[in-house]
C-alpha cells in the first residue's frame, strides 16, 4: 500500500512531467497537426451518399479541413469555429452518377500556424447484390368480380417498388390471356399501375419479374380468381376495429378478448377504412376474425371461402384469416379494397425483467402485489390468481418490475398498453369470480384476463 507521503511524491512527479510536456509543446511550433480518418477505404457506388468522418487535433488549434477527390469533382472545405485543439469532422458526400473506381479521396487538416497533414481514403466500388423489393403487400391470391353486364372482370394492379441503386424493368406475364409485356422503370422507387381485363371466369396465374440496373431480380407470382360477385353486407367507416382469435370464445375471457386495432396512417394522415395492430399468434394456423364492436353477432369480417385474399363483411359466410406460423405479427386490413396483410413483427420485447401484477379485485388485496409472473417466452408473462368472490367495485390492473422501476399500464378501456410511472389503469366490471390467468405481453403490448377453468 502507498503511504500519504508516497502519494504526494507521485502527484509531484506527475505535475512535473505535465509541465515538461507543456513546455515541450510551447518550444515546438513546427509540430504538424494530427489527423485520423474513420475509414481508410469506403466501398460505394454511383449515386450513393457516404459519410467522411474522423478527428483532427493540434495543440495550437485547427483552422481548416479540406476534403477532395479531383476525379469526381468533389471539394469540401470545413472551417471549425473557435480554432479548437480537437475537432471531430463529419461530412456526407454525394457520389456522382458518373463516378469511376477506384479513386482516392484526400483529407487535409491545417493548423493555425499553416502546417498541414494529409490522409488518403481509397474509394472502391461496392457490388450490387440486393434485389428490388415491394413496399406494399402483394397477395398470393387476388379476387376479381366478374361483371355480367360488361362481360368482364378487371384486375387493377398497383405495386410500389424500391431498389438500393436503380430500378430497370418490370416484366408481367399472364399466359392464359396471352399477356406478356416489359415496362421500363427508373430511379430508386417507382409505382407500377396496370389494369387487366378478364373476359371469362376462372383462375389465372400471373408472374411479375422486377429487375434493377445490375440485373438482380425480384419474382412475384399470384393467382387471379375471377368469379361472380359475392354478396357482402354494408360496412362503414368505423372508429376502430378489433381482432379476435376465431377458435376462442368471448365467454372464456374476463378482459382482453377483443384486441384493439388503430386506424391506419400514411405520412401522418389517417387512411380511411384501414386498421392495424400488433398481434400474437399462439399456434401454427391461428385463425382470426375482425369486428368493429365488442360483439361477434353483428358485422364480422373474414375472407371469402373461395378466395383467401378477399376480405369482406358477411357474418355466417366468411371464414377466418389464417396465420400460418405461431409468432408475432403486424396485421393490416383495408375494408374498402377488400384486402389485408400479415407481416412478421421484428420487434424486441419491451421488458424481460421479473414482473408483478397489481390492481383491485384480486385475492392478494387491493393494490397489493401478486407473486412474480412466469415468463413463458421472452417478454410474455402469465400468472394464475383469483378474483375476489362478490367484488362489486371496478376491477383495475397494471404490471411493474421490482421497486416500481418500470410500470406498465393502459388507458381505462384497455385499448393501448404503455410504460408510464403514473396514469390510468385498465378498468372494468366483472360478474365472474374465481381463478383466472392474467397475461401481459411486452412485445405486442397487450394484456388479458381469461378464466382458468
Amino acid at each position: 500500500m502507498y503511504s500519504k507521503l508516497d502519494n504526494m511524491k507521485l502527484k509531484s512527479i506527475a505535475a512535473f512531467l505535465l509541465s515538461l510536456i507543456i513546455t515541450s509543446c510551447d518550444d515546438h511550433d513546427d509540430v504538424a497537426p494530427g489527423l485520423y480518418v474513420d475509414l481508410e477505404e469506403i466501398a460505394t457506388f454511383p449515386g450513393d451518399e457516404v459519410w467522411v468522418e474522423g478527428q483532427a487535433s493540434n495543440y495550437l488549434g485547427i483552422s481548416l479541413i479540406e476534403i477532395s477527390c479531383d476525379a469526381w469533382g468533389v471539394a469540401k472545405t470545413i472551417t471549425p469555429k473557435g480554432e479548437p485543439k480537437v475537432y471531430n469532422y463529419s461530412w456526407k458526400m454525394e457520389v456522382p452518377s458518373t463516378a469511376t473506381f477506384p479513386e482516392t479521396l484526400s483529407v487535409v487538416v491545417h493548423d493555425v500556424n499553416g502546417l498541414s497533414t494529409t490522409r488518403t481514403v481509397t474509394l472502391s466500388f461496392a457490388p450490387d447484390i440486393t434485389a428490388p423489393w415491394v413496399t406494399t403487400s402483394f397477395p398470393d391470391q387476388v379476387s376479381v368480380d366478374f361483371d355480367t353486364e360488361l362481360a368482364k372482370g378487371v384486375w387493377d394492379l398497383s405495386l410500389n417498388l424500391e431498389d438500393d441503386r436503380a430500378l430497370s424493368m418490370a416484366h408481367i406475364s399472364i399466359p392464359e390471356i396471352a399477356y406478356d409485356e416489359s415496362i421500363e422503370l427508373s430511379g430508386r422507387s417507382a409505382t407500377l399501375n396496370k389494369s387487366f381485363d378478364f373476359t371469362s371466369i376462372g383462375n389465372f396465374e400471373a408472374e411479375i419479374v422486377v429487375s434493377d440496373s445490375t440485373g438482380n431480380e425480384l419474382k412475384l407470382t399470384t393467382s387471379i380468381v375471377v368469379m361472380l360477385a359475392e354478396e357482402e353486407d354494408p360496412y362503414e367507416l368505423y372508429d376502430q376495429m378489433y381482432a379476435i382469435i376465431a377458435t376462442e370464445n368471448e365467454s372464456d375471457y374476463v378482459n382482453g378478448y377483443y384486441h384493439f386495432m388503430d386506424p391506419g396512417y400514411s405520412d401522418g394522415e389517417i387512411v380511411p377504412y384501414t386498421y392495424t395492430c400488433k398481434f400474437y399468434a399462439p399456434e401454427d394456423g391461428t385463425q382470426v376474425y375482425f369486428t368493429p364492436s365488442k360483439s361477434i353477432d353483428a358485422d364480422l369480417f373474414g375472407v371469402s371461402p373461395y378466395v383467401s385474399s378477399k376480405l369482406m363483411n358477411k357474418n355466417g359466410y366468411v371464414v377466418p384469416v389464417t396465420i400460418e406460423k405461431a409468432g408475432y405479427y403486424y396485421l393490416w386490413i383495408d375494408l374498402a379494397n377488400h384486402c389485408y396483410s400479415i407481416s412478421e413483427l421484428n420487434a424486441e420485447p419491451g421488458c424481460t425483467e421479473p414482473v408483478l401484477l397489481s390492481g383491485t379485485g384480486f385475492v392478494f388485496g387491493d393494490w397489493g402485489a401478486s407473486d412474480y409472473m412466469t415468463q413463458v417466452s421472452p417478454g410474455r408473462y402469465e400468472i394464475e390468481t383469483e378474483l375476489v368472490d362478490g367484488y362489486t367495485d371496478d376491477i383495475m390492473y397494471y404490471f411493474y418490475t421490482d421497486g416500481w422501476v418500470r410500470v406498465f399500464r393502459a388507458d381505462a378501456d384497455g385499448q393501448w398498453w404503455f410504460e408510464s410511472a403514473s396514469g390510468s389503469c385498465c378498468t372494468f366490471k366483472s360478474g365472474y369470480y374465481g381463478k383466472v390467468i392474467v397475461t401481459f405481453d411486452s412485445t405486442e403490448w397487450w394484456a388479458s384476463i381469461r378464466k382458468a377453468n
